[in-house]
């Protein structure tokens, strides 16, 4: 809202600098933070232990933003559902509920598109079109915490594997964990907060500045280099033999083991070699292997490997390799559940109509 100040873009000292700046009692920072970030109000009236009169300064000063839902797809297989938002400048992003039956888990976007452009991703396809703000992160917890505590449950987990690059929105990231892990907010464990990167060095190496106890997830996909460059283009400024030892120094730090992701793409990276590699490259950490069947997106020519293969790669890492090996739970089959694709094919639609 033009001229007002968005309130969700602020951190608890911020928000407190700002009401003081108001002339505003101090101590209404801690419980406007509280109303916006625990109790999860959308309404400055709804801050019922703020004087009427202060409320309605805030009301001519300040606004509490929202996302705009666009389209909402829930499968029929699995109750994953997934969310298309529009953000005030008309961009979109995605979210992504996962639902286990012990948990749910909050797959979160950080970018509108991503600057990576790993090949077999559909978020990339459409370009890099600016950071989110920290509002836009929080946003996508609230705006699902809310609908989940009309039915007496709640987010459990939250992963930043949505669209985008979390290490290339570091700030924003790192904000909005501070406030989900905060006592006066949702008070999220930063343990059950997961962030997964291409392989950022800078940002692995400010989370280990930070001493953040958050849990690491690394997009790996090839162990080679050469092959790797190929798919996602940031492994040739950050390869592995440079990120390699970062992921090292960040285990003999965190103690924290960390999960890789592998993308398996028929005729590209499950040969006998590549298989062989992978073993010994995750064996150098405490670490967990999750193999990802290929999700095609139509802009390229990628396949998915047989059934047949995918059973005989897992037996060959775990049996033979002792690998800590798991195969990803495909979840939003029968919806367009892979990262950027729901969003992707809205895109391609609105093209479609104004080319008519």
């Amino acid at each position: 809202m033009e001229n007002k100040i968005n309130l969700l873009n602020l951190t608890e000292t911020e928000l407190t600098t700002l009401i003081e700046s108001f002339g505003l009692k101090k101590f209404y920072g801690k419980q406007i933070f509280i109303w916006l970030h625990k109790k999860i109000v959308r309404n400055i009236n709804d801050m019922t232990n703020i004087s009427l009169k202060d409320r309605a300064i805030l009301m001519e000063k300040t606004y509490i933003p929202f996302l705009n839902l666009m389209k909402h797809q829930v499968s029929k297989i699995d109750s994953t559902e997934k969310f298309l938002f529009k953000l005030e400048d008309g961009h979109t992003i995605e979210t992504v509920l996962l639902k286990h039956k012990d948990r749910n888990t909050l797959c979160v976007s950080s970018q509108v598109g991503c600057a990576v452009k790993c090949r077999f991703c559909a978020t990339g396809i459409s370009g890099f079109q600016r950071n989110l703000n920290l509002s836009e992160i929080l946003n996508q917890f609230y705006t699902i915490e809310r609908r989940l505590q009309k039915q007496g449950k709640q987010i459990n987990n939250i992963v930043f594997m949505g669209m985008g690059e979390p290490l290339l929105n570091l700030e924003n990231v790192l904000k909005a964990i501070e406030i989900f892990s905060s006592e006066n907010g949702v008070n999220l464990s930063k343990r059950r907060i997961t962030i997964s990167t291409s392989g950022i060095i800078p940002g692995i190496e400010r989370i280990l500045e930070k001493k953040l106890p958050i849990e690491l997830a690394l997009s790996l996909h090839s162990t080679s280099d050469e092959k790797r460059s190929q798919i996602i283009p940031i492994n040739t400024k950050y390869p592995l033999q440079d990120l390699f030892p970062v992921l090292q120094e960040y285990q003999r730090q965190t103690k924290r083991r960390i999960s890789f992701e592998y993308i398996l793409i028929n005729n590209f990276n499950i040969s006998d070699n590549d298989l062989a590699y992978l073993a010994d490259f995750v064996h150098n950490f405490d670490h967990i292997l999750n193999l990802i069947p290929y999700n095609p997106v139509m802009e390229n020519d990628f396949e998915r490997p047989s059934q047949r293969k995918i059973d005989k790669i897992y037996q060959y890492l775990k049996e033979i390799r002792k690998v800590n090996v798991t195969i990803r739970e495909e979840k939003g089959a029968d919806i367009d559940g892979a990262c950027g694709q729901l969003r992707e094919k809205i895109l391609n639609n609105e093209g479609r109509m104004r080319n008519k």
